[in-house]
């Protein structure tokens, strides 16, 4: 009797192990279905047929693909590729370093406070000199200076002001970035003395009806050298649609486009030609103000003085690299992104040309470990069509900053939050995703991509990379597209 109870008691345990053992077994085809229909639906979205798309989810504790398609395939992916840049500023650089910007004089100052010389506004490569985003860094840049050069005595200067941007050599656009671009914001160059993020508004007014020309009212900041021929009209768009142009004459814009009509007022963003110049007649300008008078013109240099024996009246130091690639990441600013990777390259190879930090760049990631196969980089920020690499490469980026590197609480916090903040706003809101999710976006003409991290319902942690090249639907529907499979791989 005690055989047979032991028997059927036997039978129910296995009984019950083979069932939960089959429940489990179902959990993981059903997880892994799930994984497959995230793929296919992207793949089958309206828009996408003639795309190419490539895509890596791994799990970062066990290493595991969760989601993958084309992940070793070339690819534009536009601004993510700043995490490729700024995570090895990060580790090239350090977090705590900084970038001095000087002010100094050479020639004599005479017993009654004439300089008998100039005074040069040295740049150290700092990404953010004077930027609105860092008040407590450049509040009352050139009156801090002003009071600098009154310090010291001097009354008069029989010279002129100097604007020396020579820290990185001779100013430089990369050469595969597109007209339409360089003009623009978003396209200022990287100089070794920047100013206001290298950035100048045009505040406009227009009227109710669409396709009268649209007013400017004030540019700022005040550049009298330079000229705008202003082909703006009023548009029934409710976006800004107006783009600046560059022409034969350096000191000529044309600013051609639409920008919404009635509006009192609405402001574009163009990229300040030359920000070592504009430093060198602001300073004048506010010399000039308190009567300290300066008989030269201002200029600008890019060519470096080897022998120079200069006094330094004041140090400025930017902020810390932590906090400039905070805003490189969540604002994608494209200006902090180029002068970190010519940092870059000449912290490591002495010269800080584009072609040789993109270099560097890939040479770092190489010597850690990535497969640089496909890798092309010709610039720091992705604004080069130029440029590609692939969904692996990127989440290898990811996986490094996440499980090698001391710096990673600082490089995930750079990156915009999932229903709260940067490109990520409005993305994922009351689902699993919102707060969970952390990723770089990038944006171009039939190009999207996402790189970041999500933390799952079931607690895994996850890094992905996503590229989209040339669909066919509108950014919009393509955002939604790529949102729901954020959202999805939330719910893994």
């Amino acid at each position: 009797m005690i055989k047979r109870v032991f028997q059927i008691f036997l039978a129910l345990i296995l009984f019950s192990g083979c069932a939960f053992c089959q429940s489990k077994t179902d959990a993981i085809l059903t997880n892994r279905q799930d994984n497959s229909l995230l793929v296919e639906k992207l793949l089958n979205a309206k828009g996408l047929e003639h795309t190419t798309v490539g895509l890596l989810a791994i799990d970062l504790k066990t290493g595991d693909t969760l989601l993958e398609f084309n992940s070793d395939k070339s690819l534009v992916a536009a601004s993510t590729q700043k995490l490729i840049t700024s995570a090895a500023a990060l580790e090239i650089l350090g977090p705590d370093r900084t970038f001095q910007t000087t002010l100094e004089y050479d020639g004599i100052i005479a017993n009654d406070g004439v300089l008998k010389g100039n005074i040069v506004i040295c740049g150290g490569g700092d990404p953010a000199l004077g930027s609105s985003r860092f008040p407590e860094f450049y509040n009352d840049l050139f009156e801090r200076w002003v009071q600098a050069i009154k310090t010291f005595g001097i009354t008069s200067i029989e010279g002129k002001v100097v604007g020396d941007g020579s820290f990185f050599g001779e100013p430089e656009i990369p050469a595969t970035w597109v007209w339409e671009d360089i003009g623009n914001y978003y396209g200022t160059a990287a100089s070794g003395l920047n100013l206001y993020d290298n950035t100048f508004t045009i505040d406009f007014k227009t009227s109710e009806k669409a396709g009268s020309s649209a007013e400017i009212l004030n540019i700022s900041p005040s550049m009298p050298w330079l000229s705008f021929e202003n082909q703006v009209t009023a548009s029934d768009e409710n976006r800004d649609n107006a783009y600046i142009f560059f022409t034969q004459n350096p000191n000529q814009r044309v600013i051609k486009g639409t920008i919404p009509k009635n509006r009192e007022l609405f402001t574009i963003k163009g990229a300040i030609p030359d920000p070592a110049f504009l430093a060198a007649f602001k300073l004048t300008n506010a010399l000039e103000k308190v009567g300290i008078m300066v008989s030269d013109e201002p200029v600008s240099v890019y060519k470096k003085n080897e022998t120079k024996n200069w006094q330094i009246l004041l140090e400025i130091s930017s902020p810390s690299l932590s906090e400039i690639i905070y805003y490189l990441n969540l604002k994608s600013i494209n200006l902090y992104a180029e002068t970190l990777l010519k940092q870059t390259g000449l912290y490591v190879a002495g010269d800080p040309s584009t072609e040789a930090s993109c270099k560097v760049l890939e040479a770092f990631w190489k010597s850690h470990g990535m497969d640089t196969g496909g890798m092309f980089l010709k610039d720091g920020s992705g604004l080069s069509r130029y440029n590609a690499f692939t969904a692996g490469q990127l989440v290898f980026v990811l996986q490094y900053m996440k499980n090698n590197s001391q710096n990673f609480v600082v490089f995930e916090n750079s990156l915009p939050v999932s229903g709260k903040s940067g490109s990520l706003e409005n993305i994922g809101k009351n689902t699993p995703a919102e707060n969970n999710l952390r990723a770089k976006s990038g944006y171009m003409a039939r190009c999207m991509s996402y790189a970041g991290y999500v933390t799952t319902v079931s607690g895994k942690e996850v890094a992905f990379a996503v590229i989209v090249n040339n669909f066919t639907c509108s950014n919009a529907e393509m955002k939604k597209i790529l949102e729901e499979l954020m959202v999805g791989m939330s719910g893994l």
